[in-house]
C-alpha cells in the first residue's frame, strides 16, 4: 500500500514526494469503500456519505478468464524471484491509483487525447513511482488469454493481492469487477490528493478520513512502510541537523541516529542523489516488526512516524499493532480491500483497455 517526512531545511515541491501512502477523489464524487467486521454488521457505523459498491466481487471471472488470477499470480510469484522490490513497488501502485480518483487505472496511463499532464507525470508520482512495467507484462499475458476482458484495474489489484500474500500476509481471494477510466489528470494527484512528506498530522487524520478511514485505519495503512524504504533525503536533517541545529534529533535514540548515519553518510549530497534506506530490518516482508521498532526502540526514519507514536489519537494503535503481528496481517488485508473498492467504475461505466498505458 507506504511517505511523510517534514524537512524544515529543505522547501517542498510535489517532486518532494516519494514513498507510498497518499488519498484523493474526483470533484463531485465520493469513495465508495467495502464495509468490513463491524461495518458490514452495521451499516450505520459507515460515512453515511460514502456508499458502497456491490458490483465488486470475488471469481468475477471465473467464467469469462477463469486462469485470470492464476496467470497474475505466476508472473507476481516469478518477477518476485529476481526483483523482491517488486512487491513494495506494486503495493505502493495501487494505493496511489485509489486515492486520487479511485482505483480505475487512471495512473498507469501515459497520455490522454485531450493532452492534459497525466497522474503518472506528477511530480508526486513520477518521481520513485515504480511497477508499471509489471503490470504491462501481466496485462499482455491476460490478453493472449482472455483478449479485453480483465480491466487494468482489476489486474493491478489482483497484483497487489499476490504481492501481500508473498510479503507474508494471509491468502484470500480479492474482488474483480471493476472497469478501466478514460481520463487520468495530474493535477489531481497535486491538489492535497496524495499525503505529502510535510503534513503534519492534523492534516493526514483529515485527508484519510474523507476517504472513509478513521485514524486507527490509518496507521494501520501506514504499516505498508515495512516492505518500504525512504530516500536519505527526507531523514538526513534529523540525524545532521534538526531544526538547524547542527545535532540530531533529540528524541532519536542514538543507536537510531547512528543507523541513518551509515546509510546516509554524506549530509551535503545533493537532492534525489542519497540511496534508500528500508523502514525495517525485513524489507521484503510485510510484518509488524515496523511498529515495534518504533515501540521498543523509538526507531522512526520519518518525523511523521514519530506523531503517530506520540500522539494520543494514534499510539495506541501503534502499540496494539507492535504487539500483535496476527492482528496486523488480519487489520491490514482487510483495509487492502477497502481501500481497492474507492470510487470504482463498475458495470457499462468506462471500458476494458487493451493496452493498459492508452485508452482504446
Amino acid at each position: 500500500m507506504f511517505h511523510l517526512v517534514m524537512v524544515p531545511c529543505m522547501a517542498f515541491t510535489p517532486r518532494d514526494w516519494f514513498n507510498f501512502i497518499g488519498f484523493g477523489n474526483e470533484e463531485g464524487q465520493k469513495p465508495q469503500p467495502l464495509l468490513i467486521g463491524n461495518e458490514a454488521q452495521n451499516p450505520g457505523a459507515a460515512d453515511p456519505a460514502m456508499p458502497t459498491k456491490t458490483d465488486l466481487r470475488e471469481k468475477f471471472y471465473s467464467r469469462t478468464c477463469p486462469k485470470a488470477e492464476k496467470i497474475v499470480a505466476d508472473v507476481v510469484a516469478e518477477t518476485f524471484k529476481t526483483n523482491p522490490n517488486a512487491l513494495a513497488n506494486v503495493i505502493r501502485l495501487q494505493f496511489h491509483d485509489c486515492f486520487v480518483g479511485g482505483c480505475d487505472a487512471s495512473l498507469l496511463l501515459d497520455y490522454i487525447p485531450s493532452g492534459d499532464q497525466v497522474e503518472k507525470r506528477s511530480g508526486f508520482n513520477g518521481l520513485l513511482l515504480k511497477g508499471a512495467d509489471l503490470i504491462d507484462d501481466i496485462k499482455s499475458k491476460l490478453e493472449q488469454e482472455c483478449p479485453q476482458t480483465v480491466s487494468c484495474a482489476d489486474t493491478l489489484v489482483f497484483a497487489t493481492n499476490e504481492a501481500l500474500i508473498l510479503s507474508g500476509l494471509p491468502r484470500q481471494r480479492p474482488l474483480g469487477g471493476r472497469r478501466d477510466t478514460l481520463t487520468s489528470l495530474a493535477k489531481m494527484a497535486d491538489d492535497n490528493n496524495l499525503p505529502a512528506p510535510n503534513w503534519p498530522l492534523e492534516k493526514m487524520i483529515e485527508t484519510f478520513k474523507k476517504k472513509g478511514f478513521n485514524e486507527e485505519e490509518m496507521v494501520i495503512l501506514l504499516g505498508a512502510h515495512s516492505v518500504g524504504s525512504t530516500h536519505c533525503d527526507f531523514i538526513l536533517y534529523r540525524a545532521y541537523n534538526y531544526k538547524e541545529t547542527n545535532k540530531p534529533d533529540p528524541t532519536l535514540p542514538e543507536g537510531v541516529v547512528d543507523e541513518i548515519k551509515k546509510v546516509c553518510v554524506n549530509a551535503n549530497t545533493p537532492q534525489y542523489r542519497n540511496p534508500p534506506m528500508n523502514f525495517d530490518e525485513t524489507p521484503t516482508v510485510l510484518d509488524n516488526l515496523f511498529f515495534k521498532n518504533m515501540v521498543e526502540r523509538n526507531k522512526t526514519l520519518l518525523e511523521t512516524d514519530a506523531y503517530l507514536l506520540n500522539d494520543p489519537r494514534t499510539a495506541p494503535t501503534v502499540q496494539q499493532m507492535a504487539a500483535d503481528p496476527e492482528l496486523f496481517h488480519k487489520r491490514f488485508m482487510e483495509l487492502m480491500k477497502k481501500l481497492s473498492t474507492l470510487n470504482v467504475l463498475t458495470g457499462k461505466d468506462g471500458e476494458i483497455r487493451k493496452i493498459c498505458r492508452s485508452i482504446n
